[in-house]
């Protein structure tokens, strides 16, 4: 007895995972067959004017790729998804950070993420009545940041101390992390330098710094990409 009670529920388990798989399918299906194409880094303006439904726009990635994506709504009962080509939510809705711009009355949400060569579907779901929503995609080639390296690194007055790095292919600026603690857990510092040198100052005279560099871009929605940190040097700051 005990044996098909088991046996019974194995069964309704793997008819549930049956359905399940059924309906990905379906949704999959549905993507591909009812997407509107979309050329990437172009706004598309649309609306709605009926029942709850969704729509689809099929969105073609060449290369792993860091991508973003802009959405605006006039109303809160619209959701954006975007699927990889086995049904996978690899850009969920929650992700875009929703906000009320009080100027516009729109609501703006943004998200990015690495993704890799494939096709991509953006799904727009929303409920019935006059909606008006606009979305930017956009795919920038991955950036590669390389290691920092310090060249030079001198205290030729007091309380200061001038860092000179590598230039860095890609890089845009240059990370500096100091510290009198050499495993830098405590009393460190970050600035930022757009040049390959710096002076650093307002220091403890007569004190050991340790310093580390890191090269870093940024894309165009504004997210970080850096590289690996520089092998740490120190440097006793002048009387």
């Amino acid at each position: 007895m005990k044996t098909k009670r088991i046996i019974s529920l194995m069964l309704a388990f793997l008819m549930m995972i049956s359905v399940c798989a059924g309906m990905s399918f379906t949704a999959n299906a549905a993507m591909a067959d009812e997407a509107e194409n979309y050329e990437m880094g172009t706004w598309y303006v649309g609306g709605t004017n009926g029942k709850a439904s969704h729509r689809y726009f099929k969105i073609v990635i060449n290369e792993k790729s860091y991508v973003s994506l802009d959405a605006l709504t006039d109303a809160n009962k619209m959701w954006f998804d975007i699927f990889d080509a086995n049904g996978n939510n690899v850009m969920k809705d929650s992700d875009l950070g929703w906000k009320d711009n009080k100027t516009t009355e729109w609501r703006e949400g943004h998200c990015g993420r690495f993704l890799s060569a494939g096709n991509y579907y953006l799904d727009i779901y929303f409920y019935a009545g006059n909606i008006s929503f606009k979305f930017f995609v956009q795919a920038e080639k991955q950036i590669k940041m390389p290691k920092g390296k310090i060249t030079s690194l001198k205290s030729s007055k007091a309380g200061k101390f001038t860092v000179k790095c590598d230039k860095a292919t890609n890089a845009i600026g240059y990370r500096i992390t100091y510290s009198t603690d050499e495993r830098f857990k405590k009393n460190t510092k970050t600035v930022k330098s757009a040049s390959v040198t710096k002076t650093i100052s307002k220091l403890k005279k007569g004190k050991r710094y340790y310093v580390k560099v890191c090269p870093y871009t940024v894309y165009d929605d504004g997210t970080y990409v850096y590289g690996q940190n520089s092998l740490p040097k120190s440097v006793y700051v002048k009387k």
